[in-house]
């Protein structure tokens, strides 16, 4: 039994007098190692989600951060004793309803100053452009003109 235990590590007198004693690292030294590590990680992380959007390694980043998201809303959820939410999270809920607006707040909005304009320059823009491959298309019919849209026809709302 004496030699099982010392075998196994316990703290027995041979240990107290210089045997295999804690391993002791500087707290400045653990530290340094730790902030390397979190910044060589962010770093192989943002370089390749920018090389790689659809890869492999981006499709991991992604379900982690929604698995973190999902059990951060449980428990939260359960903390503040929201137990009718909890199906929605677990199982998917949609997350459009957080922003879907009733009647009266759809009523109430305006777009902002020269939005209204700009939208109207790039619909014309890009009826501009569909009359364009339209003509190039469909082909002349007996009298000249083309079927669809004309040469220099202006295209209203």
């Amino acid at each position: 039994s004496a030699s099982s235990s010392s075998k196994w590590g316990s703290n027995t007198s041979n240990n107290l007098r210089g045997g295999n004693g804690p391993v002791k690292i500087g707290l400045f030294k653990a530290i340094f190692f730790l902030l390397l590590i979190c910044t060589t990680g962010m770093l192989l992380t943002a370089h390749s989600l920018e090389h790689h959007p659809e890869g492999t390694f981006a499709n991991c980043c992604r379900v982690s951060l929604h698995t973190v998201n999902c059990a951060y809303r449980v428990m939260f959820n359960l903390y503040h004793c929201r137990l009718g939410e909890l199906p929605g999270i677990i199982c998917g809920g949609s997350e459009l309803e957080e922003d879907e607006y009733t009647e009266e707040e759809l009523e109430r909005m305006t777009l902002r100053p020269g939005i209204e304009r700009a939208l109207d320059t790039e619909h014309r823009k890009a009826l501009r452009k569909v009359g364009v491959e339209m003509n190039m298309i469909k082909p002349k019919n007996g009298s000249g003109k083309s079927n669809g849209v004309q040469n220099g026809a202006r295209i209203s709302r």
